[in-house]
């Protein structure tokens, strides 16, 4: 479940914080993990607000175009599909979007004119844009399927990243999974849902209550626990050896083995695998893979697990 990936993430940040960070207890990690999933939500928001400044960015253009004194260009000869683009125009009225955009209008700051018209400069030069332009299919599908690819591009945009890093901390290797998300979103917009099309309301109702509170909270509480137990395992290491990184997310996958019975085991070691992929090294993958192997065998052969 994607949504669960975002949260595990956003999980192994502030459990890292307040490891290293004695002072820090569960109520203030709690706390920064709710504000930090706010923000992430708000990222999935401006993101799919780039979209709408985008499309008006074209018609901004286009209207230069027709009106300059000098030459102007005639209808005939300008293109305006994205301009016209029925997902962008449906999206535009989305009542969910709209609702949130009108609570939290501080989110338009960080699209800036600029970077709005150099990001339509690269979708304009690009293939995906001339594959669509001379696309005989002129159609709701096609319009999606535009923007759909549009924004998988968006995950490798350095000038998106370096505007995100400078606006919040808190966006910081965000960039990739949210696009997910947006894809995700669009996929499942339908042209006769129109304005009542709904969106992602958040991340942590979607993976339920229970699983990110619980993880948080129990990973934090049993770092001692979670030191003796490792240090059991990784018998040729000395506990103050193995990376702080590496340490929580062991941690981290222990407490999800031991207190969710619902998600197997298989799915929570590869999904801790790669966040130390991620977070840490590839070294440190193969290391953790394998402390998390003894750890399971352990458990089972004490009857402390009995999930497969």
């Amino acid at each position: 479940m994607t949504n669960r990936v975002l949260i595990r993430c956003k999980i192994l940040q502030i459990a890292f914080s307040a490891y290293i960070d004695k002072d820090k207890g569960v109520e203030q990690a709690e706390a920064e993990y709710a504000y930090s999933m706010q923000k992430t939500y708000d990222l999935y928001i401006l993101l799919l607000l780039l979209i709408l400044k985008i499309t008006d960015e074209q018609k901004e253009r286009i209207e230069r175009l027709r009106t300059r004194y000098i030459n102007p260009v005639a209808d005939k000869d300008i293109d305006k599909r994205l301009a016209n683009n029925r997902f962008a125009a449906q999206l535009a009225g989305n009542k969910m979007l709209m609702s949130y955009l009108a609570k939290h209008s501080d989110i338009n700051d960080v699209l800036t004119p600029a970077l709005v018209k150099s990001l339509l400069d690269k979708i304009i030069a690009g293939d995906t844009y001339g594959f669509y332009v001379s696309s005989e299919n002129d159609d709701y599908e096609t319009d999606k399927s535009f923007w759909k690819k549009t924004v998988k591009e968006w995950a490798c945009e350095t000038e998106i990243d370096e505007a995100l890093e400078e606006s919040s901390l808190y966006w910081n290797n965000d960039i990739d999974i949210i696009v997910t998300f947006i894809i995700k979103t669009i996929k499942g917009f339908s042209e006769a849902s129109g304005v009542e099309q709904p969106i992602i309301s958040s991340f942590d109702a979607e993976a339920g209550a229970e699983f990110p509170g619980n993880l948080l909270r129990d990973t934090i509480l049993n770092f001692d626990a979670s030191t003796r137990l490792i240090g059991e395992c990784a018998s040729n290491w000395e506990t103050e050896r193995i990376a702080n990184m590496d340490f929580v997310i062991m941690s981290m996958a222990l407490t999800e083995i031991k207190m969710f019975p619902s998600i197997p085991i298989n799915v929570t070691l590869s999904e801790y695998i790669e966040l130390a992929k991620l977070y840490s090294t590839e070294k440190s993958a193969t290391f953790i893979n394998g402390i998390l192997d003894t750890l399971v065998k352990k458990l089972k052969k004490e009857g402390r697990l009995t999930k497969e």
